[in-house]
């Protein structure tokens, strides 16, 4: 996990800086400085920690797959640890460009954003890992798995690649009432200032956290409703 988040943040980071102004729109909408702590946390929780949760901890799933109180906590327990792990990047980050650009207000939304709205973010994407999860196998030993190929190498390569948009694309969801404030702003030529991104906050806020309880809780009704195919697909890593 530790060396998906620091691979990511390298990634991300060298994109954004290095990347030839030309080619920029191929990988960032935004390239204004204060966005940066935001990409760095959307990229750096997509990876497969956030939508292969059942595949490699499949002994505690299976455990939990009978009491959606206990997978609901154990769900929410993944995704804590992880944004543990993200967190305090993204927090020194954001607090130097807050330096270097002297937008604190600007910083403080940006902050509010990275604290909260990737954890709604995973609440949804764990639909992922439940719906099409796959076992964390060595490559030569899924070469050798005696399964069809798209089930054996097109599925997992797919599943492999899909963090890294759709993660992201949940974040901008979450962030919708946020992006409807900025382009009313904009579109009437209003200044975005403290007030509008206090505003912006206090919806924000409330929502993703709403929406992590939500989608972590209803992961445990998708949970149930396969609950015959996960616990084949779990006993048995040759499955893929």
């Amino acid at each position: 996990m530790i060396a998906c988040l620091v691979g990511n943040a390298l990634l991300t980071t060298a994109l954004w800086f290095w990347t030839p102004k030309a080619l920029l729109p191929l990988f960032f909408n935004v390239h204004e400085l204060f966005f940066f702590p935001i990409v760095l946390a959307s990229w750096m929780v997509s990876d497969v920690p956030a939508t292969n949760e059942f595949g490699p901890d499949a002994r505690r799933i299976l455990a939990a797959l009978d009491d959606p109180t206990m997978l609901t906590r154990l769900l929410r327990a993944k995704h804590l640890v992880l944004w543990t792990l993200v967190a305090p990047t993204v927090i020194c980050v954001a607090t130097v460009v807050g330096l270097e650009s002297d937008r604190w207000l600007t910083m403080f939304f940006v902050l509010a954003w990275v604290l909260t709205v990737p954890l709604s973010s995973l609440g949804l994407a764990s639909w992922v890992g439940i719906i099409w999860p796959y076992h964390p196998l060595p490559f030569r030993q899924r070469a050798h798995l005696a399964l069809p190929w798209t089930r054996k190498w097109f599925r997992w390569i797919v599943l492999l690649v899909l963090p890294y948009g759709i993660v992201p694309l949940f974040g901008y969801l979450t962030l919708g009432p946020t992006l409807g404030l900025w382009h009313y702003a904009f579109s009437r030529s209003f200044r975005i200032g403290g007030h509008l991104l206090a505003l912006t906050v206090l919806v924000e806020i409330p929502l993703s956290v709403w929406l992590w309880t939500w989608s972590t809780r209803y992961a445990t009704v998708i949970a149930r409703r396969r609950s015959v195919r996960l616990r084949q697909f779990l006993q048995d890593p040759s499955l893929g």
